[in-house]
């Protein structure tokens, strides 16, 4: 039972050592909280949760589009801020892979200037070495790029979509394609793939798993093995047929035979094969960021992809920074490249609505060039500057960012206050 009192059309309740208070219309509504009031349960959290809706109005469109400002401008300035001090670090302390000369960042090696939301992203993964080698490779390859407009037009790819990356620097990508061939082994290997490309996006071990068929219901399932204990966790059921763990069956996939051919909507000519690369030659794509659609093959980010849109079957695709040809202008959601790989089939939800792979690294076996030969192309290159990249404006200093973030916060508490008077939140 909460503690209520009437006086009037005033009803004042105290709920978790805090007096609420409000203005009714009727006796009727009066009656009908007071009520409420004293047969809530204390203990139970959802009939506090909605006698507090009563005394705790919804904010309006108007004050929700005025909290989403202030969280925005204080997750910006606190990221910024953090980055700042990472950069007085590298002046003071140095560092083994980057350099500050005045506002601007650089990876050693790379005389370009790192773009304010990448230098955030290192700012942040920096304490995590398998990210801050990802970021690394990402960056190297985006500086290899030979058309400097493809690194400018990426940086604004990666700001409006998730960037997934993997420990060589490639990002994940994706596309549809239709069935051109489907093969005996078709429903084997769209199953295992796409299990695998899911199982690695949670961080999770495909040995861990294992695939089961069932001869009654003709389909695949898998499921959590235990092997650290040499035992299932899962019995087999009559007309079930054990085929492997996932990690093996995944890596025996190129041996599977008469595997299913895929072709884009478009032309209806071009090969895909999980695990094969596709790639056409760079000259044969338009590099006009201006043109949406044209010469090239294409990738999208999550946003742009809906099952049946321009094909039946949904692939998870990895993408080298350096074969990037385009990222129009007009949408920000799709981009060309000479080549990519594709490495599995993407899933999707009741909606139709493509399911991300959720993750900052995604671990995938996969790299046209060793370390040592990337570092080599590095350190042979002339690279070719589009714009200078400075981090913030001159006139803006560490302490103006601090004192940004403190304001915003208390901006953000007045703003509060004056929703809440309106039902005199005591």
């Amino acid at each position: 039972m909460i503690k209520a009192t009437r006086v009037g059309r005033t009803i004042v309740c105290v709920i978790q050592e805090k007096m609420y208070q409000k203005v009714v219309a009727t006796d009727e509504e009066l009656m009908g909280i007071y009520e409420q009031a004293l047969n809530t349960d204390e203990s139970d959290q959802e009939e506090l949760d909605a006698l507090l809706e009563i005394f705790i109005p919804s904010l309006t469109r108007e004050e929700e589009k005025i909290e989403e400002q202030f969280r925005t401008l204080k997750e910006s300035a606190e990221e910024q801020a953090e980055l700042l001090e990472w950069l007085d670090s590298i002046r003071e302390l140095g560092d083994p892979h980057f350099q500050v000369k005045e506002l601007k960042l650089y990876m050693k090696g790379i005389n370009i200037t790192i773009p304010e939301f990448l230098a955030v992203e290192f700012a942040i993964r920096r304490e995590n070495e398998e990210d801050l080698n990802s970021l690394m490779n990402f960056w190297k390859l985006c500086a290899l790029n030979s058309d400097p407009r493809c690194r400018e037009d990426l940086y604004k790819f990666l700001i409006n979509n998730d960037m997934v990356v993997t420990p060589s620097g490639y990002f994940l990508a994706y596309r549809n394609a239709n069935v051109k061939n489907g093969g005996s082994s078709r429903a084997y290997v769209e199953f295992i793939s796409q299990q695998y490309t899911k199982i690695k996006g949670q961080k999770k071990s495909p040995k861990n798993y294992d695939v089961v068929y069932s001869t009654e219901y003709e389909e695949y399932t898998l499921h959590q093995n235990q092997k650290s204990f040499i035992k299932r966790k899962y019995t087999l059921e009559e007309g079930d047929e054990f085929c492997g763990d996932l990690q093996i069956l995944h890596d025996k996939l190129s041996d599977t035979g008469n595997v299913p051919v895929y072709t884009d909507a478009h032309s209806g000519v071009t090969r895909i094969v999980i695990g094969e690369t596709v790639s056409i030659p760079r000259d044969e794509c338009d590099a006009d960021p201006d043109r949406s659609c044209s010469r090239g093959l294409h990738l999208g980010s999550t946003s742009f992809m809906t099952h049946g849109y321009f094909g039946s079957v949904g692939l998870v695709c990895l993408c080298n920074p350096m074969h990037v040809v385009a990222v129009p202008y007009a949408d920000g959601q799709k981009l060309r490249t000479s080549e990519y790989l594709p490495i599995g089939i993407a899933e999707y939800g009741e909606n139709g609505r493509l399911i991300p792979i959720e993750t900052a690294t995604f671990e995938y076996d996969y790299a046209e060039y060793t370390q040592e030969q990337l570092d080599d192309m590095i350190s042979e290159a002339r690279f070719e500057s589009l714009k200078e990249h400075q981090i913030i404006p001159k006139e803006i200093d560490l302490q103006s960012f601090k004192d940004l973030v403190q304001g915003l916060a208390v901006s953000k508490d007045e703003m509060k206050r004056v929703i809440e008077s309106r039902v005199h939140n005591i």
